[in-house]
């Protein structure tokens, strides 16, 4: 063999990675392994952070951004708890309407929740006054795009005291610690964590992920249980006819074992199962993908998804919501959520001829895109009023 050609081959070798290594590495393990990724994001907001507090504990919650004057909690907080807000948004709607939505199991009345939200989600929502109606005005038209180190959790508790009721007393208030996260609010009355959203901004439609204790009633109700990383049984269907029954535990794979094993993290936390991670609109035979939290949803599992639903987290030239919390029916039972891609008619009017796209004459903006994040035209505070008046998300 040619010399010139032995040396043009060993600098090949120098730089193109062999197949073994190429499958190894994987750069973008949000969308190729994003139950995994989940169970990372579910270990790094829940590790210990002194007492009982976990990590998304240190975070601001809605009490503390939506403010005349916002501040960024220096230590752990007090749980800051309302009542679940999609549903009763839902509810309130149709109410309007003069339908009446009868409730379905689980029974969530005494369930309350709190959004809480990362230093880089704070300091962007502060930076661009997106906390207040005076600053939302001032960003109509504006992209909005949040860090990529961007972290948001919502939470759902019940009091403790409900736990034996909400487990159909597998689990008493004595041994609650041992199979639920616990904290208290700032009364000092203890809740027990049920449920649990978390996103990231690691791509840049947000990484989607949704927990459930394994305790509670319809876990895997209408849309199943997935989970490809973490459960010996990746994916549980859900029973047939059946609304609010237990479902088994989900028991951890190898790795996943290994991984709380190694955590600085509540032993109660192995407790709680991924109800599944969302990453597209769609499948790749076109299907819309769902994902509903059977708390923090509940009444419209069937039509939930993360994506759609947040992709219509968006607020007019007034600074006010474009839609009811992203419903496109509340006037049936169940309510009924988007699903699959975004539609140009939640945030244009359209005067031309198809197709719409990018650039296309006779469009007229309505709705400014709030970066997937309802906090902001859901909690603004509205700021035309002296002294403003609060924000509709602030917790006890």
């Amino acid at each position: 063999m040619p010399k010139c050609l032995v040396l043009l081959l060993a600098a090949i070798a120098l730089v193109v990675p062999s197949a073994q290594v190429m499958a190894q590495s994987d750069p973008n393990p949000a969308m190729n392994n994003p139950d995994k990724l989940s169970w990372e994001l579910f270990i790094q907001v829940n590790s210990r952070a002194g007492g009982t507090n976990s990590v998304f504990e240190t975070y601001a919650s809605d009490t503390d951004l939506f403010q005349p004057v916002p501040s960024y909690p220096t230590n752990p907080t007090t749980l800051s708890l309302h009542p679940l807000i999609l549903p009763a948004l839902a509810r309130q709607a149709a109410l309007d309407a003069g339908v009446l939505l009868p409730a379905l199991p689980p029974d969530t009345s005494a369930t309350l929740e709190e959004t809480r939200h990362n230093r880089p989600v704070f300091d962007f929502i502060v930076q661009n006054n997106l906390y207040k109606r005076s600053g939302l005005k001032a960003a109509f038209g504006k992209t909005l795009s949040f860090p990529i180190d961007s972290i948001e959790v919502k939470a759902n508790w019940i009091p403790i005291e409900q736990v034996p009721k909400w487990t159909n007393n597998q689990v008493s208030v004595t041994d609650a610690p041992k199979f639920f996260h616990i904290n208290s609010n700032s009364a000092n009355k203890k809740f027990a964590l049920v449920a649990m959203h978390v996103i990231t901004k690691q791509v840049p439609n947000w990484t989607w992920a949704t927990f459930e204790s394994r305790f509670n009633p319809g876990r895997c109700d209408t849309i199943g249980c997935h989970d490809s990383f973490g459960a010996k049984d990746a994916n549980v269907m859900p029973q047939p006819n059946k609304h609010g029954q237990q479902y088994p535990d989900c028991v951890k794979t190898p790795e996943l074992a290994a991984m709380l094993a190694k955590a600085d993290i509540e032993p109660a936390y192995t407790n709680y199962c991924l109800k599944g991670s969302q990453t597209d609109f769609v499948d790749n035979t076109g299907l819309d993908t769902r994902l509903g939290n059977s708390v923090t949803e509940d009444g419209f599992v069937p039509t939930s998804s993360c994506l759609s639903c947040h992709g219509r987290a968006a607020f007019d030239s007034n600074g006010a919501a474009t839609s009811v919390a992203g419903f496109i029916n509340v006037n049936v039972n169940p309510p009924i959520g988007p699903l699959g891609p975004l539609l140009p008619s939640w945030y244009w009017t359209f005067t031309g001829q198809p197709p719409i796209s990018q650039g296309s004459p006779g469009l007229t903006r309505f709705g400014t895109s709030a970066d997937f994040v309802w906090s902001i035209p859901l909690c603004a505070i509205d700021d035309s009023t002296n002294p403003p008046q609060p924000s509709g998300c602030s917790g006890k």
